[in-house]
């Protein structure tokens, strides 16, 4: 099982490369540009292992919620190679790939992304079902579903729990999720779309009077 996975939803863009079970997986920060550092990432990963995107049984990336702009360049990644090589692509929600490493925990794991301005994106799962599916609400709404031993992990994490630390989706979680969904015999997509919860900036303009 061969599968590329993407990752530019936030600051840091990873690529991950899944061949039967073992993972190979590069990253760059935001200093440079998501789309030029992402296409090297995955041309080294991959002539690293001496194959060529056409060897890949499938694509799969992150689809949001995250940056804009950073989400279109890793949905256009994808689609267009699992266009060109006639494979699927799965399409994973950051979030998703946040609660991925606390999958087997038995405690109600929210995983939640800042929006600022007391915002975020969150979703909420407990033994492995997603109890709360990926939604825009704010800090307070969190913490008012929440456990009392919930387990938070993402950027907001820390500001809904002192203790926590804030995290980042990767490129090998979203391989794993979509390395899981191969093992289950499902097919995937023949092309992912990105996962607004809000509108963009612009259109929020737009829509109050403020571009004409």
């Amino acid at each position: 099982m061969k599968i590329l996975a993407f990752e530019t939803s936030d600051r840091t863009a990873s690529v991950a490369l899944y061949l039967d079970g073992t993972l190979f997986m590069a990253e760059t920060s935001g200093a440079q540009r998501h789309a030029e550092a992402t296409l090297c990432l995955a041309e080294e990963l991959l002539c690293a292992q001496g194959l060529s995107s056409a060897d890949m049984d499938a694509f799969a990336v992150d689809v949001g919620p995250g940056s804009f702009t950073g989400i279109r360049i890793g949905v256009c990644l994808a689609n267009g190679l699992a266009d060109w090589h006639e494979k699927p692509v799965f399409a994973v929600s950051a979030l998703e790939a946040l609660a991925y490493a606390h999958k087997n925990t038995e405690q109600e794991i929210w995983a939640a992304t800042d929006a600022r301005n007391n915002n975020a994106y969150a979703a909420a799962w407990r033994n492995g079902a997603c109890i709360r599916p990926p939604h825009a609400c704010t800090l307070d709404e969190i913490r008012a579903s929440a456990g009392a031993d919930s387990l938070f992990t993402g950027t907001a994490a820390p500001l809904l729990l002192e203790t926590a630390t804030a995290q980042l989706p990767s490129a090998s979680a979203i391989a794993r999720i979509a390395a899981d969904r191969m093992q289950r015999e499902e097919t995937g997509e023949r092309a992912a779309s990105p996962l607004y919860l809000r509108a963009t900036q612009a259109e929020r303009m737009r829509d109050t009077g403020g571009i004409k």
